[in-house]
């Protein structure tokens, strides 16, 4: 069962890592492509921080914060995936995890994470720009978080 969620982190992972890689050799700078009726843009920003940009004159401390909490993940990864059962909070550590690798190796290798998921409007969420890893890293934090208030009741 393991190695399904393996093939899955990394289907994950390499489709965000091309999709990265894409919109670094195709999109410009200042260039958006629309998709959905134009609700969702295509567009090349990067993030040298965390989410929204956060300690982004701070490299030195976005990259050992980074590197300190990837190594905890896995050592938590691999306590969870030793044991039986628990297969939604597998899931949502596997989408997690991909979403995380992908992110820590933009931002150890390249000093910079590459988004490109925006969203059209006015209001500050139209602001955002994210990439699919930032996607697994939340819908595997809901899953995890659903497994946790699930298990209290």
């Amino acid at each position: 069962m393991i190695s399904l969620f393996v093939i899955l982190f990394a289907i994950l992972l390499g489709t965000d890592t091309v999709l990265k890689r894409w919109v670094e050799e195709n999109i410009n700078q200042d260039e958006k492509r629309e998709l959905f009726n134009g609700k969702i843009i295509i567009r090349k920003v990067y993030n040298r921080g965390f989410m929204l940009n956060f300690l982004d004159h701070k490299p030195r401390i976005v990259k050992g914060m980074t590197a300190v909490v990837s190594i905890g993940l896995l050592l938590y990864d691999t306590a969870v995936f030793l044991r039986r059962g628990k297969y939604v909070r597998k899931l949502g550590l596997t989408l997690l995890s991909a979403g995380a690798a992908s992110n820590t190796f933009d931002r150890l290798v390249k000093g910079r994470v590459t988004d490109y998921i925006g969203y059209s409007g006015k209001k500050f969420p139209a602001r955002i720009t994210a990439n699919l890893g930032d996607l697994y890293i939340t819908f595997g934090g809901i899953l995890i978080l659903l497994c946790d208030f699930f298990r209290r009741r």
